[in-house]
């Protein structure tokens, strides 16, 4: 069985932090027990923020749909069956001026036919800071 893997952004904590998915490439073609390579991009920042973790996971529409699509499912509500929770340490592009991070994930052997969100949680602290007297 195949299904369509439609690629979706979930959360992130301020708008200049938001982690971003760059691959696979939006209505990819993936089979249960398919090993694949989901790009997280984070543009870089003039905020100070501390990366805490990421959690990536794959949201069937086909379950939540009557039209077994992902055009009326709600994406932000969750973010289905979770394939990678742990820490976010992106590094520099080489050659670019963002940062990222590349995971390769399995789709889950009992993962259901039909078209699916992908989708990232993304974590980190984000703050401003001033000087403090100690005494």
């Amino acid at each position: 069985m195949k299904f369509f893997a439609v690629l979706s952004f979930l959360a992130s904590l301020a708008a200049a932090q938001k982690a971003v998915i760059l691959a696979p490439e939006p209505m990819s073609v993936l089979a249960p027990g398919d090993d694949f390579v989901v790009d997280v991009d984070r543009p870089v920042s003039t905020t100070n923020a501390d990366e805490v973790a990421i959690a990536i996971g794959l949201l069937s529409c086909a379950q939540l749909s009557p039209l077994r699509t992902c055009d009326t499912v709600d994406s932000s509500s969750g973010i289905g069956t979770v394939l990678y929770a742990g820490p976010f340490d992106p590094e520099l592009r080489p050659g670019g001026t963002d940062f990222y991070q590349n995971f390769t994930v399995t789709v889950p052997t009992d993962f259901p036919s039909g078209e699916a969100a992908l989708a990232v949680a993304h974590f980190s602290l984000v703050g401003v800071s001033c000087p403090v007297i100690c005494g």
